[in-house]
């Protein structure tokens, strides 16, 4: 099967939808001979903050000389970013040999009317390639969720690791943190340490008594301190030593400080440790490109961080606004929280399915007291946005918009 083929059939998928379970994933990988219990993983949950945790153990890992394949949906940019082995995508030719025994397990179980999703299959492909390519470290980020997440088939992983959890997906997770915690701790396995972001109350309390549950110990990171954010790098105390991060953005300091705890549970000594956080890059959280600031706030919590970012590193009257959101998300708390950071908003229809209306989240910015304007485009935005004047313009909402973003501002 060449590469080409390989997409169009993962694509063909795509409209079986989000089916959260464990049934179709687990009967597909034990036909290709559960390649996931070939792997040494860390498997990573929670709501914000997988991809830059995700970013920083792995840097960390390869600091003091380990492989490290990743698998980490959805991706930005190039399909393959999903899908990578010390920081670089995998061969199309991997990832194709691996989609053709996938598809034809699938076929087979389709004659037992058993019709894995999209994501089922990427997960299987990922379990597959890096089976063959032999890491020393497999990161699995779950897609949504953790209990029914395709990823948990994986039954003894050498560490979980638990970010930050706040109310996001709730048509599948629940309405309540303790419904969405509970299904988020639910990557805990039976005697396996846990590392968890510091959490809300509620969130705390699920994930302890899960963690008792399971008789896992649970170690909770602390906060870093002392922190001193400056254009291009971020400095903090973490039990009692200095670190420095590339990554922007307030938020990262605490994306750090779990990555550490995770670390240091592994055996990892300080100096890969330090080496690591400073090597560490993520795309598009809080990315400063020139003028441009490209950031993938999509939720409620992630846009509360966002505006505690922009407090820090830009002035209100000098800041515009590029957004796009998806309609299933609270963009009226997004425009609420961001709002008092910007002089104007340009807004564009995010290129999904589940893209919300420009005019929508113009006027949603608009009740909010900031002058909000319909974009056609990106390109157009980004034209509108230059002929203010303005220090930084910050691009954020779906992830879906960032990338089109990047290239323009790129130039490619």
């Amino acid at each position: 099967m060449e590469y080409k083929e390989a997409r169009e059939y993962i694509k063909s998928l795509v409209p079986r939808g989000i089916v959260p379970g464990l049934t179709a994933v687990s009967r597909l990988l034990s036909m290709l001979g559960d390649p996931q219990d070939k792997l040494r993983i860390i498997h990573i949950a929670g709501t914000n903050g997988k991809g830059s945790v995700g970013a920083f153990i792995s840097s960390i890992l390869r600091s003091a000389s380990n492989t490290v394949c990743r698998f980490a949906t959805p991706a930005v940019g190039e399909y393959l970013e999903a899908f990578t082995i010390n920081g670089a995508t995998i061969s199309e030719e991997l990832y194709s040999s691996a989609a053709e025994r996938v598809k034809a397990a699938i076929t087979q179980l389709e004659k037992e009317s058993i019709f894995p999703t999209s994501f089922e299959a990427e997960c299987a492909i990922a379990f597959l390639a890096f089976s063959e390519l032999a890491p020393d470290f497999a990161l699995i980020e779950c897609g949504m969720g953790g209990l029914l997440d395709a990823t948990n088939v994986i039954k003894k992983p050498a560490l979980s690791v638990i970010t930050s959890i706040s109310k996001d997906h709730t048509g599948f997770l629940g309405n309540t943190i303790t419904d969405i915690a509970k299904n988020k701790a639910g990557i805990i396995k039976n005697d396996i340490p846990v590392i968890s972001a510091q959490q809300t109350k509620d969130a705390e309390a699920v994930i302890r008594q899960t963690a008792d549950e399971h008789n896992s110990p649970l170690y909770i990171a602390d906060e870093p301190r002392d922190i001193r954010y400056n254009n291009d790098s971020t400095e903090f105390i973490y039990d009692n030593k200095l670190y420095n991060i590339k990554l922007l953005g307030t938020y990262q300091p605490h994306n750090a400080a779990l990555a550490i705890a995770a670390a240091k549970n592994l055996g990892i000594g300080d100096k890969y440790i330090k080496q690591g956080l400073a090597n560490a890059v993520w795309q598009y959280r809080f990315e400063r490109i020139g003028r441009y600031i490209l950031d993938g706030a999509h939720n409620e919590d992630a846009a509360r961080e966002l505006a505690a970012s922009l407090e820090k590193y830009t002035v209100p009257d000098k800041t515009v606004f590029i957004c796009g959101c998806f309609r299933d998300k609270n963009y009226d708390k997004i425009a609420e929280l961001t709002a008092p950071y910007t002089s104007a908003v340009y807004c564009i229809t995010a290129p999904a399915e589940r893209g919300l209306e420009c005019d929508i989240l113009r006027d949603t910015f608009k009740l909010h007291g900031v002058k909000a304007f319909s974009s056609g485009t990106m390109v157009e935005a980004i034209k509108a946005a230059n002929g203010e004047c303005c220090e930084n313009i910050i691009i954020f909402g779906s992830l879906s918009i960032l990338y089109e973003a990047r290239k323009l501002i790129e130039g490619t």
